[in-house]
């Protein structure tokens, strides 16, 4: 199991990139409720607005991949 230790101060424990996007989008205040490629496409949407980063939200190894190149993850272990 790896730590994410995400710029805003949480952190999310997962194994896959997959559970990672799932326990971010459970740990979100917002679109929790929906589904993990909805919550990509929306978290996509606002990142662009809020640091003009384009992102691929289909496929969730390289949506945590752009997260880490962003700095929007600061540290693994």
């Amino acid at each position: 199991m790896k730590k994410y230790y995400l710029s805003d101060g949480g952190v999310v424990q997962a194994e896959s990139p997959c559970q990672f996007v799932t326990e971010l989008r459970l740990g979100s205040r917002f679109d929790s409720e929906c589904s993990d490629e909805e919550y990509m496409r929306n978290f996509a949407d606002r990142y662009k607005i809020y640091s003009s980063v384009d992102m691929c939200y289909n496929n969730a190894e390289e949506f945590l991949n752009i997260l880490i190149e962003t700095g929007y993850i600061e540290r693994i272990e």
